[in-house]
């Protein structure tokens, strides 16, 4: 099984740095001080020696230098000899001139540390900066969708109201007949006028107008009531014709949904596809869809009927 222990080029990489941090630890202590400094202890400057040759990786990474890919480059096993020949030389190269930095890294080692530290430190500033700055451009981001998703509550509760509105000044002008004037000319014991047929419900208009089957000569009227983001008063509903024996009888042409006059324009034509036709309102309350298709096949679907439509949310099926 492979591991990364035992490549010998991770070894020979150690030991150069080790070799170098002695080297620059002993020449960095036979070098004179400056006025006023204490004296070196010969053994002090090994150890910075040491921990200065052994950053210097962090160094060339913060460097962005490739140095160190081209110590660890693995020829191809197919190379010819003379690849091979250019890729050692090239490689001691490498290796002198990573040997040589290393070196000076530990005869300046206090200087490189603390250059070294201050790249790190400095870097590591610039992440955290944009770091922070990313997730304030996404708290604001957040914001304004909160923002925007309670304004558009707002104006859906807006319309709302304004359609329990009009639903409710339509069922009354609907629904009260506006009484004839008398006229004195006519005698008092006239007969009674006939009683007029049941006005169909204003806020339900194609209830009974199709027939009242959601399956008929082999089509099916069905639909699917969810909620709009978890919103208990809006709601998506799905409306769909198909055909209940596709290769005796498919569905094709127009099938066209007849909706309630709250829905503007209160009809949808929709060219049938694979033997479906659908399409997609929004609406807060129940109500009964009528559809037609090009054969003439007519069918009727009550949402607010449980019998006909089971999975409908009860705030949705008894306004």
């Amino acid at each position: 099984m492979y591991s990364i222990l035992s490549s010998p080029d991770l070894w020979t990489i150690l030991g150069t740095m080790v070799l170098a941090g002695i080297i620059g630890g002993l020449v960095n202590g036979f070098l004179p001080t400056a006025e006023g400094e204490p004296v070196k202890i010969w053994w002090k400057c090994i150890l910075t020696g040491l921990g200065a040759s052994l950053i210097v990786p962090v160094f060339l990474f913060l460097t962005q230098s490739k140095i160190l890919d081209e110590l660890v480059r693995v020829l191809p096993e197919n190379a010819s000899a003379q690849a091979v020949s250019q890729a050692i030389s090239l490689k001691v190269q490498n290796y002198l001139v990573f040997f040589s930095f290393c070196t000076i890294a530990a005869i300046t080692s206090t200087r490189f540390i603390t250059t070294v530290s201050d790249r790190l430190l400095s870097e590591l500033k610039k992440e955290v900066d944009a770091t922070k700055q990313a997730v304030r451009a996404t708290d604001q981001k957040v914001e304004e969708t909160q923002k925007k998703a309670i304004d558009n509550r707002a104006t859906l509760q807006a319309v709302k109201k304004k359609i329990q509105e009009e639903s409710l000044v339509r069922t009354t002008l609907e629904t009260t007949p506006s009484a004839p004037r008398p006229d004195p000319r006519e005698s008092i014991s006239r007969s009674p006028a006939p009683t007029p047929p049941a006005v169909r419900p204003a806020t339900d208009p194609q209830k009974g107008r199709w027939g009242g089957q959601a399956v008929n000569n082999f089509k099916r009227l069905q639909a699917t009531i969810t909620p709009i983001d978890e919103d208990e008063d809006w709601f998506t509903v799905r409306l769909e014709v198909m055909s209940t024996d596709p290769d005796a009888h498919p569905l094709t042409g127009n099938v066209v949904f007849y909706l309630p006059d709250t829905l503007v324009p209160n009809t949808r034509t929709v060219v049938a596809r694979n033997n479906r036709a659908f399409t997609e309102e929004t609406a807060w309350s129940a109500f009964t869809v009528g559809a037609e298709t090009a054969d003439g096949t007519q069918l009727e679907l009550d949402l607010g009927d449980p019998a006909a439509v089971p999975d409908v949310p009860a705030s949705f099926r008894h306004r």
